[in-house]
């Protein structure tokens, strides 16, 4: 394989590993008092819920409402409050939103 190649993939591994391993470093030496702590611990949460709530109502830049995958989220996270299993949850959803899209 040519170098170049080569320069490439270790490059694209460097810049995909230090914007994840740096903040984790940086922050586990530092002590952060309990309000930044319990502020710090909704980020997650918050950003998963844009990013469903998003992929379920904007369609190509529009507001839009597929009815197969609002039913299947609906079914899904039943399925996640009801038996708390993560391994549950996701094959739920899987098959839910496949059996879904078949019928509509």
């Amino acid at each position: 394989m040519n170098m170049y190649i080569w320069y490439i993939i270790i490059g694209g591994c460097i810049v995909t590993i230090l914007p994840r391993t740096l903040p984790v470093m940086l922050i586990s030496r530092i002590n952060i008092n309990d309000r930044t702590a319990e502020f710090l611990k909704y980020i997650p949460i918050s950003i998963l819920t844009a990013l469903v709530v998003s992929s379920l109502f904007i369609l190509n830049n529009k507001f839009s409402i597929d009815i197969a995958t609002v039913l299947a989220s609906i079914i899904t996270v039943a399925v996640a409050v009801k038996k708390n299993n993560l391994l549950l949850t996701v094959i739920v959803g899987v098959i839910s939103i496949a059996v879904l899209r078949m019928i509509f």
